[in-house]
């Protein structure tokens, strides 16, 4: 059994971030339509609030990273 794992861009997790911090979002709903876990979602939130502007360091770069290119506002 093979394990995937997806990378993110800093920029994918910063947007869901905001789009999850705005009134009347259901974060379960949100994660449903990005195709990710919405655990996802709080383990993020949490690490840019430990973190502040050093979270996401180890991340995709945009050059390589073929996964979730759309933006939001085409959700």
């Amino acid at each position: 059994m093979t394990i995937r794992k997806t990378k993110f861009t800093k920029a994918f997790k910063l947007e869901t971030l905001q789009l999850a911090n705005q009134p009347n979002t259901c974060i379960a709903s949100l994660a449903r339509d990005l195709d990710i876990r919405r655990n996802m979602i709080y383990k993020w939130s949490k690490q840019l609030n430990q973190k502040q502007d050093k979270a996401f360091k180890r991340i995709a770069d945009n050059t390589e990273t073929t996964h979730h290119k759309a933006t939001h506002s085409e959700l």
